[in-house]
């Protein structure tokens, strides 16, 4: 009989977390998103967004609010929902690849959030704030832990395809 699966570390345990909690609330403003839309209620979304627009630090969630305010009908609020449910489940996707313990999935996280650190720092250059710093700085930490704590466990993905590392 195969031994019980080891529960991943706490580190681990809290990413897998964040990520379920992230594409939970992605995939539910999508929801909600199209509910307004169905309902004809677009420019009650829009005040909405307006409103959180002064609440949030993350570049991402700055730059959503700026695209709800900026979308002046029905058709880019449609494209932003879709957009919302597409990164909901590709977060999702991440949550199970983390979950499950593929050995990609690190990496696949790994590269997903590394992208988005440009826009991280382009965000803290324009507007100063605390949260933001918090928020770069919590993704910089994931990305470290996730590479470091993948390489020590399997090894460099290069070494498995038969090809050098990139210098």
């Amino acid at each position: 009989m195969p031994a019980p699966p080891t529960p991943p570390e706490p580190g681990l345990r809290l990413i897998i977390l964040y990520k379920l909690v992230k594409a939970s609330l992605g995939i539910a403003f999508s929801v909600v998103l199209w509910g307004f839309l169905f309902a004809g209620s677009a420019d009650r979304v829009l005040g909405i967004a307006a409103d959180v627009r002064h609440h949030v630090t993350a570049a991402w969630s700055i730059q959503l609010a700026d695209a709800f305010v900026s979308a002046a009908d029905k058709r880019h609020l449609e494209v932003l929902a879709s957009a919302l449910a597409l990164d909901g489940a590709a977060t999702l996707f991440e949550w199970y690849a983390l979950r499950t313990g593929r050995p990609w999935g690190a990496w696949l996280v790994v590269l997903a959030t590394a992208s988005l650190l440009p826009f991280e720092v382009v965000a803290i250059v324009r507007h100063r704030r605390e949260g933001r710093i918090v928020l770069l700085l919590l993704n910089l930490t994931i990305v470290a832990y996730l590479a470091l704590r993948t390489l020590k466990k399997h090894g460099s993905p290069f070494r498995r395809l038969g090809r050098p590392p990139l210098a």
